[in-house]
């Protein structure tokens, strides 16, 4: 989020909070809390009685960051976070089109085992309807320097494909499972967010 803010002498700027669900933010001066919209003019009258113009922007690019990766995406997205199971945790973007993303975060075992089982999972009911399947192998290599490999599946029925990468990175006790889904590709904007994901991807070192 960036934080367009004229600052004078003696102001003190605390700081600056989202609230993601309304689409407010706040801004707390001096303990003093006032609600703004984005790119909207406020006017505040410091102790002084000096008068300033504030500004609160926000990048057509956003950070996900947590203490394991970080990845940017499209403010319009909102990145999913939840727990799967004890040491496990997903956060993942996906639109309303099945296209879009997913990272799974195992902090006890290294699940570089599993790029098959989770392959078979996500495409096993568009082969039961019919679906011809032929894999490849996938990797990518990360901003962050590290190598994620896995599987490239590409699912065909009369004319129409569906993309699938599954691929992993683990070290001792600790890993990630990163799995895109392109199901349509009518939609030349959801193959920008998964590319834009899978170049920004980082992996933080624990």
């Amino acid at each position: 989020m960036t934080k367009t803010i004229i600052t004078l002498g003696a102001l003190l700027i605390g700081f600056i909070s989202f609230a993601q669900n309304q689409g407010n933010y706040f801004i707390i001066i001096n303990n003093d809390s006032i609600q703004v919209n984005l790119n909207n003019d406020l006017q505040y009258k410091t102790s002084s009685g000096e008068e300033l113009t504030i500004r609160i922007t926000q990048p057509e690019i956003l950070t996900y960051s947590d203490d394991m990766i970080s990845f940017s995406h499209h403010k319009s997205l909102s990145v999913s976070d939840s727990k799967i199971a004890e040491g496990i945790e997903q956060c993942m973007i996906f639109k309303s089109t099945g296209n879009g993303f997913m990272v799974q975060k195992y902090r006890t075992i290294n699940p570089s085992s599993l790029t098959q089982l989770i392959l078979n999972e996500i495409t096993k009911e568009s082969i039961s309807y019919g679906y011809s399947k032929t894999e490849r192998e996938f990797k990518k290599k990360l901003k962050s320097g590290q190598t994620i490999e896995g599987i490239q599946a590409t699912l065909t029925y009369k004319g129409e494909n569906e993309i699938y990468k599954v691929a992993t990175y683990g070290g001792k006790d600790q890993g990630i499972i990163v799995v895109t889904m392109l199901l349509s590709e009518d939609y030349p904007e959801d193959k920008e967010i998964i590319e834009l994901f899978l170049e920004t991807l980082v992996i933080k070192e624990q």
